[in-house]
């Protein structure tokens, strides 16, 4: 896809730390490197009993995919390393049916001058849908040692724009 195109427009409602569905933050170390970010997962039932889902908007022919929008201070008030490794997924809660939304360097954020300038977004890269029992995690990923992410930030913000629906369905 071309990033010539513009971004999904038809997005309904932004995923963010504000969010009601943030689980909370997260901090892993495995295999050499550190990872830190969001937890987010797709609220229960609606009060009529119907599902919620969240679709992940990913590239077309006609657009680029949904914005995705990262900003990460490291721990400290440091910067992080432009090689840092950004990962979206999603997965249902056995860590089951998980799909990479998006895979790239934390330098694709940080070059951009400002996230929210039109069409400026970085694109979510591959489609998801989360329902029932799903979680959405957003994490950047650095070698041990490296400046680490730090989630709790004041700085530290994500945003990722979806669809998201209520399952309202009547025979």
């Amino acid at each position: 896809m071309s990033d010539a195109l513009p971004l999904y427009a038809d997005a309904n409602y932004t995923l963010c730390r504000e969010s009601s569905e943030l689980y909370g933050e997260f901090r892993e170390v495995a295999d050499g490197r550190v990872t830190a970010g969001w937890e987010l997962r797709v609220p229960e039932r609606g009060p009529d009993g119907s599902p919620f889902q969240f679709i992940l908007v990913g590239p077309t022919g006609e657009h680029r995919g949904a914005a995705l929008r990262l900003w990460m201070e490291a721990a400290g008030g440091g910067v992080l390393p432009p090689e840092a490794t950004v990962t979206v997924e999603s997965y249902y809660k056995t860590g089951s049916e998980r799909v990479t939304v998006f895979e790239g360097s934390y330098a694709t954020f940080s070059e951009v001058a400002d996230q929210r300038a039109p069409e400026a977004a970085v694109a979510v890269q591959r489609r998801a849908e989360a329902g029932e029992d799903y979680v959405i995690r957003v994490g950047v990923s650095v070698p041990e040692g490296a400046p680490e992410p730090d989630p709790y930030a004041d700085a530290s913000a994500f945003e990722l724009e979806c669809v998201k629906l209520w399952w309202n369905e009547t025979a």
